[in-house]
């Protein structure tokens, strides 16, 4: 018998905090990985629309039907699909014009946005696809995204 009474060869039985608390962390670590892709966030720019040019206001309406439903009216977002075009992170300096209409016609990879991939569009033309990214562009400078 030892000083509490028990036999050398009895179990010991420590506090069940260690095991509770791994328990614990473990299942907020799965529900969390479980979760993460579920979620998407919304979120939505500030729009000016400047005067737009002939071009530009077809690109406008070409954007209303084939890009809308996933960027918002006129690319402020807002929608649970797709990013807003209007944003610092598509100005012509990072996000040049041959990027922007490459994207549009090939489809673009999950990359910056918890949205998913963007599939290529490939029922606009090449005339159509400049006009909208003209009208991107009109929008973004007048919004302020130089």
């Amino acid at each position: 018998m030892d000083s509490q009474g028990l036999h050398p060869d009895a179990p010991r039985h420590k506090s069940p905090i260690k095991w509770m608390a791994l328990v614990a962390l473990s299942l907020v670590s799965l529900t969390t990985y479980a979760m993460w892709d579920q979620e998407k966030i919304s979120i939505k720019a500030s729009v000016t629309i400047p005067p737009l040019s002939a071009s530009a206001q077809r690109g406008r309406a070409i954007f209303a039907t084939a890009c809308q439903e996933c960027h918002g009216v006129d690319g402020a977002g807002g929608s649970r699909k797709g990013q807003p075009l209007i944003h610092p992170m598509y100005r012509d300096n990072q996000f040049p014009d041959f990027v922007f209409k490459k994207s549009i016609r090939d489809g673009k990879r999950e990359k910056n946005w918890r949205f998913g991939p963007m599939p290529a569009i490939d029922t606009l033309t090449e005339q159509q696809i400049d006009e909208v990214t003209e009208f991107v562009r009109a929008v973004q400078n007048a919004s302020g995204i130089d």
